[in-house]
């Protein structure tokens, strides 16, 4: 028998290896998972359930879908359930003090606290240059991820990680090691250490915007920005008046004397200049059409060497 009831708070796919670890432990029953309302999604702008409501819908788990977690009814609801705790990861909307103060509140999030408290934390460590970044399991407080922290989770950061990878390894730790750490937390054998507010640093929500590459930045910076922005929102530029994705890219080593964002070929290779030397792009995707190499790319579009990408383009 389950000896801790809990309610599952998340919707993105990050979070479904902790909810199915949880969902298998004995030791643990999930009584619902609480999930954001479906949104239209794909070409054909379907209504479609997030990834924690489709998967817990597999497994048998109740499926509570508030427009507003804190709104009177909700907190209604979730009294009704009599669970010993809530575990949050990446739900969407922020919890107030009406609803920390009903039940146990604990938050998985996606980076070494106090570092990168906030809405992005995988990709600014990627940003940032960070070797390192992990999960951290945490008390929940009025103020944003600045909880006291029961425990972390380190994981190392190599140069070919990317938001997305980064993202499946987070999800992966989480429901490898959460369930053990939470365990002891409500079974009272693990207490929470306050973080140190003045080491504390802060990341804000990434739009769609953010991912407009600028060339006149310096190529390292721009291959940072293609890989923190990995899957969602993506990095894009503008040829011919349509926006192209660069999904995926490298150094060149290649100087110029083009100015940034001017495309060129050296050694049969596709570059691009930018502020100080180049990248090469290696998948990219033209508005209405499908991620494809850069040389099958070019087939299609010849014109695209000895060009200027931007906006105005």
């Amino acid at each position: 028998m389950a000896q801790f009831k809990l309610i599952f708070v998340g919707t993105a796919e990050i979070g479904t290896p902790l909810l199915k670890a949880l969902h298998e432990d004995p030791r643990f029953e999930v009584v619902t998972a609480i999930t954001q309302q479906d949104r239209p999604a794909g070409r054909g702008m379907e209504m479609t359930g997030s990834p924690v409501k489709i998967l817990a819908e597999s497994l048998g788990i109740p499926v509570y879908q508030p427009e507003n977690i804190n709104a009177p009814e909700s907190l209604e609801q979730i009294k009704a359930y009599e669970a010993n705790a809530i575990v949050l990861f990446a739900y969407g909307q922020i919890l107030k003090k009406e609803l920390l103060d009903l039940i146990p509140c604990i938050n998985v999030h996606g980076s070494l606290l106090p570092k990168y408290r906030g809405a992005s934390p995988i990709q600014s460590v990627i940003l940032n240059k960070e070797v390192e970044t992990g999960i951290s399991l945490m008390h929940m407080v009025e103020k944003m991820d600045a909880g006291p922290v029961y425990e972390q989770f380190k994981i190392p950061i190599i140069g070919s990680d990317t938001a997305q990878t980064i993202h499946d390894k987070l999800g992966m730790e989480a429901g490898k090691q959460i369930p053990n750490a939470l365990f002891s937390v409500l079974a009272e054998d693990k207490k929470a250490q306050p973080q140190m507010d003045n080491f504390a640093s802060y990341c804000a929500k990434i739009q769609k915007s953010d991912g407009e590459i600028n060339w006149d930045a310096d190529s390292e910076n721009i291959l940072l920005l293609i890989r923190a922005l990995a899957g969602w929102p993506g990095t894009y530029t503008f040829f011919n008046g349509k926006r192209l994705k660069i999904i995926e890219a490298t150094s060149s080593g290649q100087t110029s004397h083009l100015a940034p964002g001017h495309t060129f070929q050296y050694n049969n290779e596709v570059l691009i200049s930018t502020q100080t030397g180049s990248v090469k792009p290696i998948t990219v995707q033209l508005e209405g059409k499908s991620p494809m190499p850069i040389s099958e790319f070019i087939k299609g579009n010849e014109d695209f060497i000895n060009t200027e990408l931007g906006e105005t383009a």
